[in-house]
């Protein structure tokens, strides 16, 4: 925990806690985590305060002295910890915050009043350098002025705190890796490598060197590379399949073109047996660009490609690594972008393209030990560091996504906030949020032609909260499986409190439901409110009715004729209006069957057309939805007052 004290300390984190002293009270301890626009609420209780575990909380919050304002109630986590978060907030800002227990029991938890002020996190700004160093792949010397550029590496090794090395981008590829940093920027002084302005600066990952290939026969070719266990190898721009065996490569088990890496040997076997040597051909030699085991180290415009030697490639890694910043970058055909371990905090990853081939592979050649199930960004186990932020990227053209939480922590809460992220064609997940995930945020996101939007399958702790996304197209990809705006189902111990709250979901292809809840799985429990479930199957599907759900102020609507929803367990699965689901079931009581009157959802445009039946029909939800226009919230992702869709709504891929 040293890690998380010194954090907090230094960016102000901490909160200050006041609590109402009696000698009856219970004692308990606030920590207030801000972001950039929320702000987690944590609070640790003595074990003895609510040994029945029936007492809830009053959240409210102000700013500037002003009056307070409801937030979103607290979720208990543990016997002895209740989490949740606020939302909406302005960065650099100061918060009040109030949270007040109530236990019907009158236990000594009952009227407890904790009080306490923390800060959101000040957007980043880069600094004006006192020193740039200028490099270029063929620089020299220790100049590394503009006329005279130097190499990476000196320039590496002299930045101090504050400067900046700019590399050039016109004058080559920087076909280097394994670099390490020999230390760390500060909050005031970060150190920066961006691209030379107007130019970009690539880093590769691949042997520049031109192979001979020699026939094997049956259309397999053999090189000798210059570096053992390659694991990205590709062909005209496209990642080749990595077959486990050469056997398997020569059948082509899975009839895509692909290699085989056996120490320094690599055999490749291309579509219609072509040759290689009169194929453009890159065979990775590095695992990583960058090991980033510093804090406040900032890269910008920069574009990073082939990173795939040996086990748990990555272009960048952040191994006990806080407060750093990747921006505007590009990573492509690397076995994944961004990697994070351990104590790694803080860490801002914005506006960024993160892309690969291998969306259209079949789902269980993926599965088959090819060790690609990774995406553009992904967190290790464990990671203890909290703050994680990845928003206003786009991702596409992988098996998943991107990641959001590792398989296991020390930490009490991740803080993990990802948002305003374009996600499309995405042969498994459009977001992997499995693992250990608490107080983890997602909102305003859009996922299209992927298999499954969201997977919550499982999140261990909680509460996750997933508002206002957007997701539709779900079931493409490669693979024999209907479509899932998000997935529960795992074989894994139980997930902590989901909370999805006005989300849109249109399944478009055919055979997937709106809310498709299968089998396996555990949960503390499923919250949705003010939702649109569209499917092209049933609106809902719930294979596993044991598991507790709250449905309410949702559409239900499905293209299907004639069917609204199936409910395992029941004699007549079948519950063709809303009325049977409620009388069945007790669910959506409030709930909708409403076509949803989306303005142009062939054009990706999923606000609410003025006619739409579903404005002003949703629930009020304090600290998530203040400040509606009209007479209630409008159900779905937009508000009407809403601008049009953001940009990367819009696009069509």
């Amino acid at each position: 925990m040293k890690f998380r004290r010194l954090f907090l300390t230094a960016v102000v984190f901490a909160a200050e806690i006041g609590v109402f002293s009696r000698p009856a009270r219970a004692a308990a301890e606030l920590e207030l985590y801000g972001t950039f626009e929320a702000m987690g609420v944590i609070i640790e209780l003595d074990a003895g305060d609510d040994p029945d575990g029936d007492a809830t909380t009053q959240v409210e919050y102000r700013t500037g002295g002003g009056a307070y304002q409801p937030g979103f109630p607290l979720s208990r986590v543990s016997s002895t910890r209740h989490v949740g978060s606020l939302f909406w907030l302005t960065p650099g800002t100061t918060y009040d915050v109030r949270v007040t227990f109530t236990d019907s029991d009158g236990g000594s938890l009952n009227g407890t009043i904790v009080t306490g002020g923390g800060a959101t996190r000040a957007e980043i700004t880069i600094p004006t350098p006192s020193r740039s160093y200028y490099v270029t792949p063929t620089g020299a010397g220790a100049t590394c002025s503009l006329g005279i550029p130097c190499a990476l590496s000196t320039a590496i090794n002299q930045a101090q705190p504050g400067e900046e090395v700019v590399l050039r981008g016109g004058s080559g590829v920087y076909y280097q890796g394994e670099l390490t940093l020999p230390r760390s920027g500060t909050a005031v002084a970060p150190i920066v490598f961006r691209s030379y302005p107007g130019e970009t600066a690539v880093f590769d990952g691949g042997d520049p060197a031109t192979f001979t290939w020699t026939a094997q026969g049956g259309g397999v070719y053999r090189a000798t590379v210059n570096g053992a266990d390659a694991h990205l190898v590709t062909a005209n721009g496209q990642r080749l399949y990595p077959y486990q065996s050469l056997a398997d490569l020569q059948s082509l088990r899975w009839d895509l073109p692909g290699f085989y890496s056996n120490g320094a040997s690599v055999y490749v076997h291309l579509t219609d047996n072509a040759d290689p040597n009169s194929t453009p051909m890159v065979v990775s030699r590095y695992n990583y660009a960058f090991y980033v085991g510093r804090n406040y180290i900032y890269f910008s415009g920069l574009t990073f490609r082939h990173y795939g030697r040996g086990d748990y490639a990555k272009a960048i890694y952040f191994n006990n690594a806080s407060n750093n910043l990747v921006r505007n970058c590009t990573f492509t055909l690397n076995d994944l972008g961004i990697g994070l371990k351990y104590a790694s905090g803080g860490n801002v990853i914005e506006k960024s393209t993160f892309s690969d081939t291998n969306f259209e592979w079949p789902w269980d050649a993926v599965k088959d030990g090819s060790r690609l199930e990774t995406g553009g960004v992904g967190f290790y186990s464990p990671v203890t560091g909290r703050g994680n932020i990845i928003r206003n990227n786009t991702f596409h053209d992988y098996f998943d996504g991107f990641g959001s939480c590792p398989e296991a922590t020390d930490g009490q809460t991740n803080e993990t906030d990802v948002y305003g992220n374009l996600v499309y064609n995405a042969g498994d997940d459009g977001l992997s949020s499995d693992g250990m995930c608490s107080n983890v945020r997602i909102w305003g996101n859009t996922f299209h032609d992927v298999l499954a939007g969201i997977s919550l399958a499982p999140v261990y702790t909680g509460p996750v909260y997933a508002i206002r996304n957007l997701i539709y197209r779900i079931g493409a990809g490669n693979n024999d499986y209907s479509g899932l705006a998000f997935k529960f189902n795992s074989g894994y111990d139980p997930s902590g409190p989901m909370f999805l709250f006005h989300n849109t979901v249109d399944a478009a292809l055919p055979g997937s439901s709106g809310l498709d809840i299968k089998e396996p799985g555990e949960w503390a429990l499923i919250t949705a409110r003010n939702n649109i479930w569209s499917g092209t199957n049933y609106a809902l599907y719930n294979a596993n009715p044991t598991q507790p759900l709250d449905l309410d102020y949702d559409d239900l609507h499905t293209t299907q004729a004639g069917e609204l929803a199936w409910w395992d367990g029941l004699l007549d699965k079948h519950l063709n209006t809303l009325a049977e689901l409620r009388a069945a079931t007790g669910q959506e009581l409030n709930g909708f069957n409403l076509a949803p009157g989306f303005a142009a959802p062939a054009a990706g445009d999923y606000t609410l057309a003025n006619a739409s039946p579903l404005i002003d029909k949703g629930a009020p939800l304090p600290g998530i939805n203040a400040g509606y226009k009209g007479a209630a919230p409008d159900l779905g992702a937009f508000e009407r007052q809403d601008s049009p869709a953001r940009p990367h709504q819009l696009r069509i891929q």
